[in-house]
């Protein structure tokens, strides 16, 4: 599995927590970016990490697709470091 890091960053959309920059390092020293991460809550209160998609309008209605598409283990490693890293910023009091 490639090594990842999160950057966490503010944000100046009302239903968006924190933006998140994803790099993933895999073994021949290459890396991959994902921008445009975010962190959410939902109307339960749960926060998740949402990879960037794109919306295509339907007549009146929006259909959200992924921009990237990552192997079930790989997005779970990928959400869990991001909220990993809100968390620890949120505790250090470094996000808005």
């Amino acid at each position: 599995m490639p090594r990842i890091s999160v950057k966490i960053q503010p944000t100046h959309r009302p239903s968006v927590l924190s933006a998140a920059q994803v790099t993933l390092q895999l073994e021949d020293g290459s890396t991959i970016e994902v921008r445009d991460c975010r962190v959410m809550r939902n109307r339960q209160g749960v926060l998740w990490a949402a990879l960037p998609s794109y919306s295509v309008t339907i007549g009146k209605q929006y259909e959200y697709h992924p921009s990237v598409v990552l192997s079930p283990a790989l997005h779970r490693e990928v959400a869990d470091a991001i909220l990993a890293a809100y968390s620890a910023q949120e505790t250090s009091g470094g996000a808005r």
